[in-house]
């Protein structure tokens, strides 16, 4: 995170929150008629098969349940805006998109069609105000103080899922900032703020052009949110009709174990509850090991308090997903609500790894006949790493190659400032962190570390280190602090793999010891694999491809960064700047797919860089890149592809209509690699 602005007093440094987004780029003139007559037939022929899966019709906007969950992505990618230093150091405050012609800072700015799922920030002048643009609007739809925005009281912005709440402790009370009032948009939608920006995070869902979606009224049905937070760690789902497994031990021996359960037919397993006495040794010591279909190691190997977020003592925990209670005579009862698919066979077993022998354990699984088709869900899975930090090096919480959802993780530290330190998410093999945060206590929707104890659906602290250290200090350095987050409002999909790390300290740079937990849905095959690379400033590959452009120049050679983790890696690549004009070029796919993404490394110097797509005469959508990064300026940047535009094709022929409208930077393109995703219910391999 960082110090604060200059302007609100040296502290340490906090965020602030926003939205922003331009309207669909408006084609000058000096394109030529032809130009525009070709961009007018692509949008009716977009419009005319305005296609999309039954998975994205469905769950365009939505909030997914748990049954939900398991289905893998298709179609969906999620992303995030926020304060992030763009030198790559700690200060995460004051950092927006670019000034708008308002001289207002715009923190959020996407193309549509999409949905902003949360919106996260603290330390909010009182006087801040924010704005709301949805599909191009000239005036904003909405524009309200911060402080009004997050007061819960503000409609269509209403408590529950609107709040501000006192959560830091850092030289005084300090409030953090939530919404969870999902924001769909149909073509676009940018968020600006007046005045001072801090500390600010926002994520949001994008689906393919031709989605059909219903743009923000404040009308729409919340009820499965409303829910989760007024009946925080209950089953919000029927699960009747189950079967019940129960199991129970007088005492578990060291390094023995009990069966919970074992089958060999389909199924999902819809609840787990434990009960036990309640001591660090059955949290810490006791595993939880889970396969499903007999795979060659187990999917889920968990200390017991970290899979249900009390990984250090006995708290009350309720989150959306799981449930902690604190029970009487010591006893505690951990429940879980994640559902775990399996189709041929399932063991689950406790597994005392402590020294002594543990006191009563009972367990309880509901199983459920099986109702996802093998090849259209993942397995619940989970990654279990504790140690010391390594300098320079993120912590990783989930790494892995193929497809599915990260959906959260359950953290534990102990000694150093750890809480400076980014969450960095890579998916699908980029070069930096698609998802770039603040600060480690911000990734846990608080805020200026010490936190006080808190539990909200999605996130919460699982104790006050403050309160049980005697003081900061105390706090700081001799208590372990523990957090969740549930990604359970936007959860992450990957489609080749991801790399979902945290910093410790402003850049990796804090001695602690750390633990934690990755939560995720998962099948080891790849949807999305590479079929073709175009080196834009490569001669024989540009003739290979059939490259062209109207009105560009070459950028000579460039050496720069990515953001994240390797920020200090040079990276020396040539390409071309396009102020407006035709860039055209063909690439290889294959026939039998599920869509096709272009990725194209560009340089981040040049703001707001957009131009239309089309493949094969289709129109496709807006390729934008809203931000600018002068310090670390390579970023790549991905354009998913319809399968409507794609199937039965051996290759694509591109052709991008590069904005020369005012405002706009100059389009950039260093290199285009092409992916193709496997078709639907095609990646069943464990």
């Amino acid at each position: 995170m960082g110090p604060p602005p200059q302007s609100w007093i040296p502290k340490r440094g906090r965020r602030h929150i926003g939205i922003a987004s331009p309207s669909r780029a408006a084609l000058e003139g000096s394109l030529g008629l032809m130009a525009c007559l070709v961009v007018l037939l692509g949008v009716l022929m977009g419009r005319a098969w305005a296609g999309q899966t039954e998975d994205a019709k469905a769950m365009a906007g939505r909030t997914r349940t748990l049954d939900e969950l398991p289905l893998l992505p298709r179609e969906i990618t999620v992303h995030q805006f926020s304060s992030h230093n763009k030198k790559g150091v700690n200060g995460d405050a004051g950092w927006s998109l670019y000034k708008d012609q308002h001289g207002d800072s715009v923190i959020f700015d996407a193309m549509g069609p999409g949905c902003v799922k949360s919106m996260w920030g603290t330390a909010i002048p009182a006087d801040q105000v924010v704005k709301f643009y949805f599909d191009g609007e000239a005036t904003p739809r909405y524009s309200l103080k911060a402080t009004d925005l997050y007061s819960g009281k503000t409609a269509p912005f209403v408590s529950p899922l609107s709040f501000l709440k006192v959560i830091g402790r850092y030289e005084g009370p300090q409030s953090s900032a939530n919404c969870f009032v999902p924001m769909p948009f149909a073509k676009s939608l940018k968020v600006a703020v007046t005045g001072e920006v801090t500390f600010y995070h926002i994520l949001y869902e994008r689906y393919p052009t031709g989605t059909e979606l219903r743009t923000f009224t404040g009308t729409e049905d919340r009820s499965y949110l409303r829910r989760a937070f007024a009946q925080q760690g209950e089953e919000l789902l029927e699960t009747a009709g189950g079967e019940v497994v129960r199991a129970q031990s007088d005492g578990i021996p060291a390094n023995g174990t009990l069966d919970v359960l074992s089958l060999e037919k389909p199924g999902v397993v819809k609840r787990l509850v434990v009960e036990g006495d309640g001591s660090e040794e059955l949290l810490q010591h006791v595993e939880l090991e889970m396969r499903w279909d007999d795979p060659a190691a187990p999917d889920v190997i968990a200390p017991l308090g970290m899979l249900y977020a009390c990984p250090v003592r006995a708290e009350n925990v309720r989150a959306l997903p799981l449930k902690v209670e604190k029970l009487a005579d010591g006893q505690v009862r951990l429940t879980s609500y994640f559902r775990m698919p399996f189709w041929h066979k399932a063991s689950i077993r406790l597994v005392n790894r402590g020294a002594q022998a543990t006191g009563p354990v009972r367990a309880e699984v509901t199983v459920a006949p099986q109702s996802y088709a093998e090849g259209e869900a993942g397995y619940f899975s989970t990654q279990y790493r504790a140690g010391r930090t390594v300098m320079g090096r993120d912590w990783p919480f989930f790494e892995a190659q193929g497809t599915g959802w990260f959906v959260g993780a359950v953290q534990t530290m102990l000694g150093g400032h750890y809480c400076e330190g980014d969450e960095h998410f890579t998916v699908d093999g980029a070069a930096m962190p698609q998802i770039n945060g603040t600060g480690t206590e911000d990734y846990y929707l608080a805020c200026f570390w010490p936190n006080v104890n808190f539990n909200l659906p999605f996130a919460g602290c699982v104790g006050d280190v403050f309160a049980e250290g005697g003081g900061f200090y105390g706090a700081a350095y001799r208590r372990t602090g523990c957090y969740y987050r549930f990604h359970l409002e936007a959860p992450i999909p990957f489609y080749s793999g991801i790399s979902a790390c945290i910093q410790h300290g402003g850049a990796s740079d804090i001695v602690s010891q750390y633990s934690s937990l990755g939560f995720g849905y998962l099948r080891r095959r790849p949807a999305l694999s590479r079929t073709d690379l175009l080196d834009v400033g490569n001669e024989q590959s540009e003739r290979d491809h059939g490259y062209s452009a109207t009105e560009s120049k070459p950028t000579g050679d460039l050496e720069a960064s990515y953001e994240g983790e390797n920020l200090h890696n040079i990276v020396r690549d040539s390409g071309r700047s396009h102020r407006g004009g035709e860039i055209r070029f063909t690439v290889a796919v294959r026939p039998e797919n599920g869509g096709v993404r272009l990725r194209r490394r560009l340089d981040q110097k040049s703001p707001r860089q957009s131009a239309e797509v089309f493949v094969n005469g289709g129109h496709a959508g807006t390729w934008y890149h809203a931000d600018e990064n002068p310090y670390l300026r390579w970023y790549d940047s991905d354009f998913d592809i319809a399968p409507q535009l794609t199937q039965g094709k051996r290759k694509l022929d591109i052709l991008l209509v590069v904005s020369s409208e005012e405002g706009r930077g100059e389009f950039t393109d260093f290199r285009y690699e092409v992916f193709t995703c496997e078709p639907p219910n095609t990646v069943a391999s464990r």
